[in-house]
């Protein structure tokens, strides 16, 4: 694998030599340095970086101690990404001028892209060291957030929950000063028929943002019917949520238990009961009128829909899952993603979820079900969508190579932003009212218990860089 490119490097080398001899209209072999240096500058700010070779070479030519030239050919073999040599030339020039910061930058730039070949090879050990050594001699904060982001993220991230049950499905209140979510607190022993096994049991519960103060908001605590994603009124004095009519004949059946969607008054703690099927109902979620429930409707033979009910009225309105969507876009029932993790806009106007065939896609549509339209492409898997509190971008979920991160897209598909890149699992990314922070569940890679926790991610505090050097210190120890 290495013969590619070394081969690359010689080659390059070699027709530089070539063009020394035989290629230049611009200049002549008797110009003098400076002229060469003159015309090998225009070249370089004019983007041109290949054609500045040749007068750079023969500048060195004549003056092989011209610290300056050296430089400037480095700065060309970066431009073309051939590091090795860029590397070779910069090195020179600091030892003809130690005392040349922008070589010393550039020379920093240049190992780091070395670095983060070896990173993208697996060569992590070489890789990680290399980054140690940039960081404790650079302050260039695109690169130290450039490490930060391939090692896992520059974003400060905190976790909130750490015990030996699952906490999922977080939001925020809406004033921004709790956190809701559910836990897999509760088991139970239950029989079916050949045997009896324990079964976990879901409650909700809410929390400071620094993960203090938690307290259960489930009706009853003796209650052996899970209740899980729970989401906060606009006003905050009430909570919609799913719970479970009756056990799972089979772990982990999603969309096969029959669940209900029920809404609690946290002032008076009085439970009303929104939905009453035999199928699955359930991922509700207030319009910010507080007078409409957005949530998903399990059908009997697998199929999905999403609903609008009418907390005036009673009515329930399906929106979405019509025929011309599975024609065009799902076409048929094998490796189905089904509608999932809907949510109202900020404004009440349109309707975010994913969905897909093969792998699932984040789509927006109108409330009435109109207009859909897929906001990411590729070949990537995203999921679990959710609104900035503007409106304007969408964190979500993406499964790139196996590795779980969080992202951000504009509302209309474009700049696509990458959050996270530790690459652990992730779910229910949901944004603060005044979108600084992120909260989410996860399982990192580091975690010991393997069960799913919840994160809060500090969109405006990056890591500090100590705190960046710490962590590849520990990542390095883990290599030996």
């Amino acid at each position: 694998m290495l013969l590619i490119p070394i081969f690359v490097v010689f080659l390059f080398f070699l027709l530089s030599k070539i063009a020394l001899h035989y290629f230049s209209k611009e200049i002549s072999a008797e110009a003098s340095k400076e002229e060469c240096l003159k015309i090998a500058s225009a070249y370089i700010r004019g983007n041109q970086p290949e054609s500045a070779i040749y007068p750079l070479l023969l500048a060195i030519q004549k003056d092989e101690d011209d610290p300056f030239a050296h430089f400037l050919l480095a700065q060309v073999y970066y431009q073309t990404k051939v590091y090795s040599l860029a590397r070779k030339e910069c090195e020179k020039a600091l030892l003809l001028d130690a005392q040349n910061k922008k070589a010393f930058d550039l020379l920093t730039r240049i190992r780091f892209e070395e670095a983060k070949a070896n990173w993208d090879k697996g060569n992590l050990r070489e890789a990680v060291s290399e980054f140690i050594y940039i960081l404790n001699n650079t302050q260039d904060q695109k690169l130290i957030d450039s490490i930060a982001h391939l090692t896992g993220g520059k974003y400060k991230i905190k976790r909130l929950t750490n015990d030996l049950f699952s906490d999922d499905a977080p939001s925020f209140s809406h004033d921004g000063k709790k956190i809701i979510y559910h836990s897999d607190t509760n088991y139970f022993s239950e029989d079916y028929g050949l045997k009896k096994r324990e079964v976990k049991k879901s409650r909700v519960f809410v929390m400071d943002l620094n993960g203090e103060n938690k307290t259960s908001l489930s009706s009853n605590e003796k209650d052996d019917s899970s209740e899980q994603f729970a989401r906060f009124s606009y006003d905050d004095k009430k909570i919609v949520y799913e719970k479970e009519n009756q056990y799972p004949e089979q772990k982990n059946a999603a969309f096969n238990l029959d669940r209900d969607i029920f809404m609690k008054d946290l002032a008076t703690g009085k439970v009303k009961r929104l939905t009453n099927n035999d199928t699955y109902d359930g991922l509700a979620s207030f319009s910010p009128d507080d007078r409409r429930i957005l949530f998903v409707c399990g059908h009997f033979g697998g199929g999905s829909s999403l609903f609008i009910l009418n907390l005036d009225t009673g009515e329930k309105k399906g929106v979405f899952f019509k025929e011309s969507f599975m024609e065009k876009i799902i076409r048929r029932q094998s490796r189905l993603v089904l509608p999932y993790c809907p949510s109202f806009s900020p404004h009440g106007k349109k309707i975010l979820f994913h969905a897909g065939y093969k792998t699932r896609k984040i789509f927006l549509m109108d409330e009435v079900g109109e207009n859909l339209k897929c906001l990411t492409q590729g070949q990537t898997d995203d999921f679990f969508p959710a609104f900035s509190p503007d409106g304007e971008k969408i964190v979500f979920v993406s499964n790139q190579q196996d590795k779980e991160d969080l992202s951000l897209v504009n509302l209309d598909g474009s700049n696509r932003t990458r959050l996270t890149y530790d690459g652990g699992e992730k779910r229910y990314p949901s944004f603060s009212p005044d979108g600084n922070f992120i909260v989410f569940a996860a399982k990192q890679k580091d975690q010991e218990d393997r069960y799913f926790e919840i994160y809060i991610l500090n969109l405006k505090e990056t890591i500090p860089k100590e705190k960046l050097i710490q962590r590849l210190q520990e990542m390095l120890k883990a290599f030996s």
